[in-house]
């Protein structure tokens, strides 16, 4: 089965190519303001490179968020109108998830933090369990100092919002806190691909026509909406 995977969830993106659970090929997107203009492009260079054609591919696996809700329309706008013209099948990962999943392993806890802008982050905890990260808990937005008062334990606080609040978390949590190296704070779509295998073949399997990002907030431009008052 050839699978391509696509991150566009925050401000550096990912997309893979996996053929038979091996990655092929990855290939990263380091703007989200170029997304609309490297996207496609970097998906076929994705498949020259590696020597298939868009035809091939049996399954797509797109980041849901949540995460930039710019970067999210578009990547699952492009994962399906891929998947119509292809006929193949689409599956969505939630970004906590994939970033957690960068430590199967781990012996601590993992608590992915994503900027979620006004002051607030998109997090979650995971502990690893047989078949790798768990999420234990919801899916949480909140301040990064009500998320630093929910540690009770040292553990591994990852994911691109360390870029904004890092100094914060390492202020108010101190010996509770443990970065990995930064390489790893970053989705990877080969391992979106490995998680998006996993819901592929326990049939979870979403509608195309209902599938959605997962904001957790309503994005600006709704909130903006002026109501309707009727009379």
């Amino acid at each position: 089965m050839l699978v391509l995977a696509i991150d566009t969830s925050t401000s550096r993106g990912s997309l893979a190519l996996v053929s038979n659970q091996r990655v092929q090929a990855e290939y990263i997107l380091d703007s989200p303001t170029s997304y609309l203009n490297r996207l496609l492009a970097g998906i076929d260079h994705l498949l020259q490179e590696s020597g298939y054609s868009i035809k091939e591919v049996n399954l797509i696996v797109v980041s849901q968020g949540p995460g930039n809700f710019t970067g999210l329309r578009l990547g699952l706008s492009t994962a399906k109108g891929l998947a119509l013209a292809v006929g193949c099948p689409v599956v969505a990962v939630n970004t906590l998830d994939a970033l957690a999943a960068n430590f199967p392993f781990a012996q601590l806890p993992v608590c992915p933090v994503i900027d979620a802008k006004k002051n607030e982050v998109y997090a979650a905890f995971y502990r690893s369990g047989a078949d790798g990260a768990n999420l234990s808990g919801d899916y949480l937005l909140l301040s990064p100092q009500a998320l630093a008062a929910r540690f009770r334990e040292p553990t591994i606080i990852t994911g691109p919002g360390i870029d904004r609040y890092g100094p914060l978390f390492k202020e108010l949590l101190g010996d509770l806190a443990v970065y990995p190296p930064p390489e790893f704070n970053y989705v990877r779509a080969g391992v979106l691909a490995r998680l998006g295998l996993r819901q592929f073949g326990a049939g979870k399997i979403p509608d195309l026509d209902k599938l959605t990002p997962f904001y957790l907030r309503s994005a600006d431009a709704e909130l903006k909406k002026p109501s309707i008052v009727q009379v």
